[in-house]
């Protein structure tokens, strides 16, 4: 090894094994989340099957075939699982070091400190640490790109003739790997193709190339795309239907600036940090890249300026088409676009390389805020680490509590699929574990199934799920048992009820019909109630709704019980939803299966409430601030905004 190659290899090792050790700390810590639970889930099944499962929504199979390999490999603790994540990560580290070393060959200040803030980055960590794709997909992003730009912009010598012919070859490979991996790949390659176009033009304003010689290059840009086409050409077909038929109409597309602070935060210091502190890191973070960005652009060096240029368009230009594609579709979350995160570190390690070479003076200034960017990731990677309220999920624990508390003949009812089914093989929960994805017309019919004769139901719901929005299970299993307990885990909650021996769940059969029409907009037509309880005890309701006219306005149902004084004793507010969990806007007026529902509602009584006539009202109005109330018709109103919907005899607890 010579001198200089030792100098070179010595501090990237070095970067390497900090790194290594900062994805290995506390690797099986946090427990295993949802998402991470349906890449185990999914990579469980035979690799021939993979692409095609019902779970493969909106994701290309590449990940999860190797992570079943991987699984046969290493086994499938937690530990081994998210190590595959680990190795994909260090390779980004050190792609990152040969970047930079690309980009500035004169010096080894640039790939050292591009190097040791993607060795910091909290969100590489993050993703370094779960059974998820994105590492690996940032990993092969980075080195598609790396290829691409020893491919254009050779920075040897020996970047030419056969060498170029094999750098094209492998291009091609890694890209269309992207593509098996994740679908956000499309963004990538609308800056790639950005960039053969650069190139092109640049061959002919610049260089002034020969019509013959554009020719050829315009050909080896085709030739690429329509190679990276037919490698994925077996996946083609399935992916523009995942890609077309993916859509929730519960999610709203975000606000601009809400997409360019989260995305911003997520990319610099990551999401694991306090707001308050996040809010000093993303300035630090932001301003020195544009002075970085703004010593680059007015340096004599023309290619320094479009190597700015260029990562600037790699980071920029797939972060605005998705922003364009979520006003259609939106499902937002920067981990999504990771693929685009190494041009960031790039442009903050050449930059402050190029403000160093200016003067002694520039040379502190650039030590100085390289010294504060590396500070602002140490910090939020220790939030990363110690901070619970950004933990994942906390299902080992529901998992460890159930397998001491739960009983033989218990039955437990969970509203996610993932990750029970990899804790329940594990910690030998004595009761048996269903997921329960709820359907309000055959939800009591489920539970007389699979209940009957228990002694306690679990209800465990996730925090992020809208299996159960209407609150059924818990409206049927109190109405038919008794409420016992509850308890929050992180990320969850846990209720459990005990059940008597002749335990029947139903929702009322037949209910009473009523016309009360809310702003001409929907008509309260069927309402069942309990009309007598005690203290402590919980009022039920059922109320079914019809939409007389499209909205544009998502409604909400306030359900309230008041004093004869017009004081309020029990209130609950809920969205109304159909049976697609679609909220009023979403109700289409020409399905008559669509555009009505029957809602489901426990108000909890105070223990002490005094025995009395009480009347129940039900109020609708707009979700959204400033929560206007509409009018109502029909039924009794007291208000002017509220209809009455019936009395409630309370009765005094007996001892």
């Amino acid at each position: 090894m010579t001198k200089s190659v030792g100098r070179i290899t010595v501090p990237a090792l070095l970067i390497l094994l900090f790194a290594f050790a900062l994805r290995l700390y506390r690797l099986d810590f946090q427990s295993i989340w949802w998402d991470e639970g349906h890449s185990i889930f999914v990579a469980s099944h035979p690799i021939a099957a993979i692409p095609t499962l019902p779970a493969m929504d909106v994701h290309p199979p590449a990940y999860f075939n190797l992570l079943h390999l991987w699984m046969t490999i290493a086994g499938q603790s937690t530990f081994a699982l998210r190590y595959l994540s680990v190795i994909f990560s260090l390779f980004t580290v050190a792609l990152l070091w040969r970047f930079a070393r690309l980009l500035i060959n004169r010096s080894k200040r640039p790939a050292i400190l591009t190097a040791l803030l993607g060795a910091l980055s909290p969100l590489y960590v993050a993703y370094a640490q779960e059974v998820r794709s994105y590492a690996m997909i940032t990993c092969l992003a980075l080195a598609a790109t790396f290829v691409l730009w020893r491919l254009l912009l050779p920075g040897h010598q020996r970047d030419t003739g056969q060498k170029r012919s094999a750098l094209l070859i492998i291009y091609v490979v890694l890209t269309a790997a992207c593509l098996y991996t994740h679908y956000f790949t499309l963004f990538l390659l609308l800056f790639h193709n950005l960039f053969w176009l650069i190139w092109l033009l640049r061959g002919k304003l610049v260089r002034q190339y020969e019509t013959k010689t554009m020719v050829v290059h315009a050909g080896l840009w085709i030739g690429s795309q329509i190679g990276i086409v037919l490698l994925f050409i077996p996946q083609l077909f399935l992916a523009t239907r995942q890609i077309t038929d993916y859509t929730n109409p519960n999610l709203a597309p975000p606000g601009l600036t809400d997409f360019i602070l989260r995305s911003w935060q997520a990319y610099s210091v990551g999401l694991t940090v306090e707001p308050s502190l996040a809010r000093w890191d993303m300035a630090l973070a932001a301003g020195v890249l544009m002075m970085c960005g703004a010593i680059i652009f007015f340096t004599p060096s023309s290619k320094l300026r479009l190597q700015l240029i260029l990562l600037s368009l790699w980071f920029l230009v797939p972060l605005i088409a998705y922003y364009v594609v979520l006003q259609r579709q939106p499902s937002f979350e920067p981990r999504y676009l990771m693929l685009i995160t190494p041009s960031l570190f790039l442009l903050w390690g050449c930059g402050l390389e190029s403000m160093a070479s200016k003067s002694f003076i520039a040379r502190l200034a650039a030590y100085l805020f390289s010294f504060l960017l590396i500070m602002s990731f140490v910090v939020s990677l220790h939030s990363y680490y110690t901070n619970i309220s950004f933990f994942k999920d906390d299902s080992a624990g529901v998992a460890n509590w159930l397998a001491s508390e739960a009983k033989s003949n218990d039955i437990i009812y969970v509203d996610v699929p993932h990750p029970f089914h990899y804790y329940a093989e594990q910690d030998n929960i004595p009761a048996p574990i269903h997921y329960l994805f709820v359907d309000v017309h055959t939800a009591a019919d489920r539970l007389n199934t699979e209940a009957a004769g228990r002694d306690r139901l679990y209800w465990i719901t996730w925090r992020g799920s809208d299996t159960d929005p209407r609150g059924i299970i818990p409206f049927l299993a109190e109405k038919t048992g008794t409420l016992v307990n509850q308890r929050d885990f992180r990320g969850y909650h846990v209720q459990w009820y005990d059940l008597p021996d002749d335990a029947e769940f139903s929702l009322p059969t037949t209910l009473n019909p009523v016309q009360a029409t809310f702003g001409d907009v929907l008509q309260l037509d069927g309402i069942a109630l309990s009309k007598t309880t005690t203290p402590g005890e919980p009022v039920w309701a059922t109320l079914h709704f019809t939409l007389l006219q499209e909205t544009s306005v998502n409604y909400k149902v306030s359900l309230r019980l008041r004093a004869e004084d017009g004081s309020i004793v029990a209130q609950i507010d809920r969205d109304l939803l159909n049976d697609r969990h679609f909220r009023t806007a979403d109700w289409p007026l020409d399905d008559p299966a669509l555009n009505q529902a029957t809602n489901v509602y426990l108000l909890s009584l105070p223990p002490d409430l005094p025995a009395d006539n009480y009347r129940l009202e039900a109020v609708v109005y707009n979700a959204e601030p400033p929560y206007p109330s509409e009018g109502v018709t029909g039924l009794e109103s007291t208000d002017g905004v509220s209809a009455l919907i019936g009395h409630v005899k309370v009765f005094e607890a007996t001892p």
